[in-house]
């Protein structure tokens, strides 16, 4: 793993234009707002372009960080003109697209303006994002225009690098891979008030899944294990759903038919997932697509153990056993018996808790990430 470069390679940059019109609160987010923070703390000159009025917006106008909302849909041809005029009153240097939309946009602005550095940051297998073909064809439609006008890219998991490789033929020189990463909490979270929230019983063994209420994030595999649970007679653990998205409606309606009314409580969107978390037993991730997501560098971060779908970019930086406990994909038996397995064994939570964290510590520290981000745009303005 190559060690980060030092700040001075932060201070060469140029002025940098960081390009992110998801309407939806995601892993992109937290990545972004990590290198904007960067970005400031090293005095470098930047702006993130975003849609006006998302989460995103807020989260960095919060936190007083530089940002150019744009009140226009995400499908709006004008965001090329207003790209263009962002870059040219900046003199910006650098271009670094994150998502199909800011690459698609993105790449046209670059070619409009010139800019030298040019990034495509790629958080997901676009093709598995979208059920509709025609989604994912427009989605891939902007990595390749990336790679015709000499975009660098950075692959936050091992399985997206390998889709740029192998399915869009990028050169290896011209890819970074690197994996999502975070910063150690500087003092333990405030204690997040389980009892009061849900009126679960106070020694309830309690279940997470966190992140975008969507199809690819398997809800309903998850559930259909708990509802086993339950007709068997095992009351013991209850769920904790954590989020907001599209599928919210039809998660209700599975909550209902499979009679969780009891067992499941709904937090909506929350920031304070750190504070969730001290109070969570078992993080489950029983997605059909990932990366590597963030939830899970949280929970090993917290020493939480997480049960998740074995997916590449998740199974080739935890180890079974060990740091995770995985399940077959949409397998909802599998998932009902290994939940089983670490309900009997509270010692063996804690153990897999204890080696995440470790891991955590050595291999998902948001330092190594940064560096592997300036290394791309270092390497993007040769």
């Amino acid at each position: 793993m190559p060690e980060a470069p030092d700040s001075s390679g932060w201070a060469a940059l140029p002025p940098v234009v960081i390009v992110c019109l998801a309407i939806r609160h995601g892993g992109v987010d937290v990545r972004i707002v990590q290198t904007a923070r960067k970005l400031r703390q090293e005095g470098c000159e930047f702006v993130v372009v975003v849609i006006a009025g998302t989460g995103l917006h807020r989260t960095l106008t919060d936190l007083g960080l530089p940002v150019a909302a744009l009140p226009r849909s995400r499908l709006d041809p004008r965001l090329v003109p207003d790209l263009v005029r962002i870059i040219r009153r900046m003199g910006a240097g650098l271009i670094d697209a994150h998502n199909g939309q800011s690459q698609f946009w993105g790449a046209l602005a670059a070619l409009a303006t010139g800019i030298r550095g040019r990034v495509a940051t790629v958080h997901s297998v676009y093709r598995e994002d979208h059920a509709a073909r025609w989604r994912q064809r427009i989605h891939e439609l902007a990595l390749h225009l990336c790679k015709a006008l000499g975009f660098r890219f950075l692959a936050v998991s091992s399985n997206v690098q390998r889709y740029l490789v192998e399915d869009f033929h990028v050169d290896p020189a011209r890819l970074v891979l690197s994996r999502n990463g975070m910063e150690d909490l500087a003092e333990p979270p405030p204690p997040f008030d389980m009892v009061a929230e849900t009126g679960w019983p106070a020694d309830t063994v309690v279940l997470a899944i966190i992140g975008r209420l969507d199809p690819r994030k398997g809800h309903r595999f998850l559930l259909h294990a708990l509802a086993a649970m339950v007709r068997a007679g095992d009351h013991r653990a209850r769920l904790l759903v954590v989020g907001a998205g599209r599928e919210e409606g039809a998660i209700r309606a599975l909550v209902q038919d499979l009679q969780l009314q009891n067992h499941v409580h709904f937090t909506g969107f929350r920031s304070e997932v750190f504070s969730i978390l001290t109070r969570v037993d078992i993080l489950c991730l029983p997605s059909t697509s990932e990366g590597l997501p963030y939830s899970v560098i949280e929970a090993a971060r917290q020493s939480v153990p997480t049960l998740a779908s074995r997916l590449e970019g998740t199974d080739d930086i935890f180890v079974e056993g060990e740091t995770i406990l995985f399940t077959r994909i949409g397998d909802a038996e599998d998932i009902r018996e290994k939940l089983t397995l670490l309900l009997d064994n509270p010692d063996r939570r804690r153990e897999i808790g204890a080696a995440a964290r470790r891991m955590f510590l050595k291999d998902l520290s948001v330092e190594r990430m940064l560096g592997e981000s300036l290394e791309i745009y270092t390497r993007a303005l040769r």
